[in-house]
């Protein structure tokens, strides 16, 4: 689902809010997103705002059972109509306000592609069913428990002497 960037101007007070209630195919779980977005061109500068909200099929990395987890995420993000360091040679700093997306010359926002990213980078590092889940006595034979090095042993036998 893509938006045109002419359908943002050509907005009442350049302000489009769209809809999306559909799954989103580069997840490889199963999934129903719903999201709201209000799209608002501000100069250069087009303003996605919104709430992404719904269900992935997930499977537990602790305990290998699928489970439904519930996604609810504030959406912001910007655009720049162009390039925002056109003509600019040698190092730039970063700024606060740098950290956006370039359409260059693109006409159009890839819906899909924002709700994807935004969901990705909103999942937490391990995805588990439960935050008390222990996982499984099957998988506990392939998780190392000693992670103690033999080559750290040496200073286990150090003594410090305190300075007065």
């Amino acid at each position: 689902m893509y938006i045109e960037i002419d359908e943002i101007r050509k907005a009442p007070e350049q302000t489009l809010r769209i809809e999306f209630d559909d799954t989103i195919k580069e997840l490889e779980e199963e999934n129903h997103i719903q999201a709201d977005i209000t799209f608002k061109l501000l100069g250069n500068i087009i303003t996605a705002k919104g709430k992404i909200i719904g269900d992935i099929k997930s499977t537990c990395e602790r305990c290998l059972k699928e489970f439904n987890r519930k996604i609810d995420i504030k959406l912001d993000e910007k655009y720049m109509l162009g390039n925002l360091f056109d003509g600019m040679d040698g190092e730039i700093e970063l700024k606060e306000n740098n950290f956006l997306e370039e359409l260059g010359d693109k006409k159009e926002i890839d819906i899909e592609d924002l709700i994807y990213q935004s969901v990705i980078l909103n999942s937490p590092n391990q995805i588990v069913c439960d935050i008390n889940c222990v996982g499984d006595k099957i998988i506990e034979k392939y998780v190392k428990k000693d992670i103690s090095d033999p080559r750290l042993e040496v200073f286990k036998n150090i003594k410090l002497e305190k300075d007065n």
